[in-house]
């Protein structure tokens, strides 16, 4: 993470920052080889989903994500740096993932996401997190059927 920072810092410096941009679902990114878990919010799972109704929701989580992510980066393989301000938190997630908050154009993507019902809100103050929300059932820590 720290080589991907530096390396980043140079190019923005020279002016020529260019970072492959990857979706991997509606709450998770790749830039340049860095996983980063987007924080304020969970959208429900896509290659883990408890059923077909949160595969579905999951996918168009992932979808809205990519669309807000071309309006302000254009071609994702190809994005400037400098598109989207991503506010990082200093530690890392159980799995290895950076933690940060992901702005584009001035606008909170986890607001977007929420408003567009694709998200639940969710925020872990002091590393204790809420149960997350059954999308099977719609009702936080309940079994899928």
């Amino acid at each position: 993470m720290i080589r991907t920072a530096i390396l980043l810092a140079a190019l923005l410096a020279s002016g020529t920052a260019r970072a492959e941009i990857r979706v991997l679902d509606g709450d998770t990114i790749v830039v340049e080889h860095e996983h980063i878990r987007l924080v304020g919010f969970n959208a429900p799972e896509t290659a883990h989903a408890s059923c077909e109704a949160e595969r579905r929701l999951g996918a168009l989580a992932k979808a809205r994500l990519t669309d807000l992510l071309l309006a302000a980066c254009g071609p994702l393989d190809r994005a400037g740096a400098s598109c989207m301000d991503l506010a990082r938190e200093p530690r890392k997630d159980r799995y290895g993932r950076s933690l940060a908050r992901l702005s584009l154009g001035g606008m909170d993507v986890a607001a977007i996401l929420i408003g567009d019902r694709l998200a639940e809100p969710y925020v872990c103050p002091a590393g204790r997190c809420p149960r997350r929300l059954d999308w099977c059932r719609g009702k936080p820590g309940e079994a899928p059927p």
